[in-house]
């Protein structure tokens, strides 16, 4: 059965479909802008730029990487599909670190990104800020307790 208001393959699909195409091209552009001046300022700074130098080895890779994490985050593509806490476990960041990179982060998408887009990236970039800031210091706490536990 065929819907008399929106036939499917119109005109008015290969549109849409054109103009979905060249939003996302402008996003995962938009992206790549971010994560380079993002990668740029962390490099120089004293709080973070120590933590990043120490830990990444392929800053192209890496950066890639951050760019397909936040194609799925935000377009929902499925070119990342690791776990991303596990391995910030390790690091021992505190709350300095995440304000720091919040801040940071959310500079260069508001330099590189079209306002609406900065803005979303923002709200995500804060709410997922919270999260690891709370579930690292919760894992820190258990195992705190486990060395004290052990000893």
């Amino acid at each position: 059965m065929t819907d008399k208001h929106n036939p499917p393959d119109t005109p008015q699909d290969e549109v849409d479909a054109e103009t979905e195409a060249r939003a996302r091209a402008i996003i995962e552009k938009a992206f790549e802008d971010a994560i380079e001046s993002f990668y740029a300022k962390v490099r120089t700074d004293d709080l973070i730029g120590p933590v990043f130098i120490a830990h990444v080895h392929d800053w192209t890779s890496h950066q890639q990487t951050m760019v397909d994490f936040w194609s799925r985050a935000v377009l929902g593509t499925q070119r990342y599909n690791g776990m991303p806490l596990p391995p910030h476990v390790k690091l021992r960041l505190d709350q300095s670190h995440f304000d720091r990179w919040l801040k940071v982060w959310n500079e260069a998408c508001v330099e590189t990104m079209p306002e609406p887009l900065a803005e979303h990236v923002g709200a995500l970039s804060t709410n997922m800020a919270n999260h690891w800031s709370s579930a690292l210091a919760t894992i820190e706490e258990q195992a705190i307790r486990l060395e004290q536990k052990n000893t």
